[in-house]
């Protein structure tokens, strides 16, 4: 319950902040914001119940599975050193697995309903598709199990989350300055939903850029991002049970389609 108030809180915060300071003014129901507003209670739930039950759970259970010197890592130490740790660790693993949806076709037909977005906001970051969510919150469990953080640890990485995630993806004119070499803020990641294949393949981090100023895959620039969404002209922006069922579709036939590759 106390994370969901938190949750609240935080999209308050933004909601305000986007009436004073957007880039580029839209609508407070701007398109697809009724979906939106459903996929919103399905991915808090999805980060409770995996993020917070099944995570903790997971953590204790490594105890015994696990020989003692192979888990809890980071066991012992203060809950904002596990958080840091925590926090670092899942965002190497998210930027890992985040390209290879960019990269990998069947996951790319998940992965494209969070890209299906034209206007962005802070509501724009609860867009995914429930199975993608849940495919990457399990992967997550495994570097859980092996660092073996606390509940508080836990709680306190899923608050960062939610916060870079809803920074990240808000339509706020703000920039962060040196801080844009560490953290993920609108600067950055607006570019990553642009509709051009070409200028999206970039900002791939989830609330640290280290890893995209790392390998190479940072991009900002001084210039607002263009059209945002996916470059298939058929894809049910605001439909949210045809977005489910549209991950599914044949495959193309011919790899030109958007943003995949015949790799996966």
């Amino acid at each position: 319950m106390n994370f969901l108030i938190i949750a609240v809180c935080i999209a308050v915060v933004f909601f305000v902040a986007e009436r004073f300071h957007p880039p580029q003014p839209q609508p407070v129901f701007r398109r697809g914001i009724w979906a939106d507003l459903v996929y919103a209670p399905l991915n808090i739930l999805l980060r409770i119940l995996v993020n917070f039950i099944l995570a903790s759970a997971i953590a204790r259970a490594g105890v015994h599975i696990l020989p003692g010197r192979f888990f809890g890592v980071v066991r012992g130490e203060p809950a904002w050193f596990q958080a840091c740790v925590l926090v670092i660790v899942l965002d190497f693993v998210f930027y890992v697995i985040h390209r290879l949806k960019h990269r990998w076709r069947w996951w790319w037909r998940l992965h494209e309903t969070h890209h299906s977005s034209i206007d962005l906001d802070f509501l724009a970051s609860v867009r995914f598709h429930p199975l993608e969510k849940l495919i990457d919150r399990f992967i997550f469990l495994l570097p859980i199990m092996i660092l073996g953080p606390g509940d508080a640890a836990i709680a306190i990485w899923s608050v960062t989350d939610v916060f870079f995630g809803m920074f990240g993806h808000a339509n706020l004119s703000w920039k962060l300055g040196p801080l844009k070499y560490i953290f993920v803020g609108p600067e950055m990641h607006r570019w990553h939903h642009v509709k051009d294949p070409l200028l999206r393949e970039c900002n791939y981090g989830n609330n640290l850029s280290v890893f995209d100023w790392i390998f190479g895959t940072a991009f900002v620039s001084n210039e607002q991002p263009g059209d945002f969404g996916v470059d298939d002209k058929e894809y049910p922006v605001t439909n949210i049970l045809a977005q489910f069922v549209y991950a599914f579709r044949s495959p193309p036939r011919s790899d030109a389609e958007r943003g995949e590759s015949s790799d996966g």
